[in-house]
């Protein structure tokens, strides 16, 4: 498994672009939400070159972790593409609902039916589904609006936009870990989790690497730096565009 970080910042983007990871596992290409970071997919051409199908799993529909849709059509148009959301499972209306009502011609001059030649969107059919050969789990998280944990093969994480909820982690193991981390630390937030909540309640010896992600466009260079003093001599680290990752 090879882990790309695209986009590693939450809402806004800044040094790192917002919510996005791209995944090849086992001959099969995953991106997992589509913020900003989508932008960097032309930093991955080659990659790109060895997939016919593109799996795209949405956590939720914040516009921070959408608005990357707009700028993928150059680079699957040749290919099939896959979008996976929570849907009914959590909303009123299904993800293709969502999805043509965000990429309406109003607001986008393509309709996403067109962004490749064959386009499927689709609703998580269930907690866990295989896609190709990978098994794909998916867990509700608190946030303003429904968002959804996604593992791949129990071996990667990504967990994004969520209060943080230490009896979500019981028995739950992985190499890697993507967690947001908005505050770094505790202040109550009732959308966000902070870094200090992870050291203090995380199971961190369950996880090989936990890398921060959706991180908090505010800080400055002093927190970035009081960040890397919490973590040192822990497997916790921040995430930046442009890391790969090989498990």
């Amino acid at each position: 498994m090879t882990i790309h970080i695209l986009g590693a910042a939450g809402w806004i983007p800044g040094v790192n672009e917002t919510s996005c990871i791209m995944v090849e596992n086992k001959g099969t290409l995953f991106i997992l939400d589509a913020g900003t970071g989508l932008s960097n997919l032309r930093r991955y051409r080659a990659v790109l070159e060895k997939y016919d199908t593109v799996h795209l799993l949405l956590s939720h529909y914040h516009l921070d972790h959408m608005i990357g849709l707009i700028y993928i059509d150059p680079f699957i148009r040749e290919k099939r593409f896959r979008v996976y959301g929570p849907g009914v499972m959590a909303y009123p209306r299904s993800t293709e609902d969502y999805m043509h009502a965000f990429l309406r011609k109003e607001f986008f001059s393509r309709s996403i039916d067109t962004f490749s030649k064959d386009v499927q969107i689709m609703d998580f059919p269930s907690e866990t589904f295989i896609i190709d050969n990978t098994k794909i789990t998916v867990a509700g998280q608190t946030h303003s609006a429904p968002s959804f944990r996604i593992s791949i093969d129990d071996r990667f994480i990504y967990a994004t936009d969520t209060v943080f909820q230490p009896d979500a982690w019981d028995g739950i193991r992985a190499d890697i870990l993507f967690h947001e981390c908005w505050e770094y630390k505790t202040s109550g937030h009732d959308r966000h989790t902070s870094l200090q909540q992870l050291k203090n309640h995380l199971p961190l010896s369950n996880f090989g690497k936990i890398y921060l992600i959706h991180q908090n466009p505010d800080w400055s260079k002093e927190d970035f730096t009081k960040i890397r003093e919490m973590t040192t001599g822990t497997n916790i680290a921040l995430a930046e565009d442009g890391m790969e990752i090989r498990i």
